[in-house]
């Protein structure tokens, strides 16, 4: 990523605050998109069931579904 962004000289701070917002932000969405595909799957190898993401939203699962 260094080899085609560089930051300003005395940017690095607000850099910083920026690509930490970033990151922040992509991890809690990593964490929901990856509780859906939980739900998806779990219908789909043991339910034999497709399940779209709108469906996935309203389901929920026990702590040994998820495992």
């Amino acid at each position: 990523m260094q080899d085609f962004f560089r930051i300003q000289e005395g940017q690095e701070e607000s850099a910083y605050q920026v690509a930490y917002a970033s990151c922040k932000r992509r991890v809690t969405n990593l964490h929901y998109e990856s509780r859906l595909q939980a739900h998806i799957d779990y219908n789909a190898k043991f339910l034999l069931r497709r399940v779209n993401k709108e469906e996935a939203r309203q389901m929920t699962l026990t702590r040994e579904q998820y495992i």
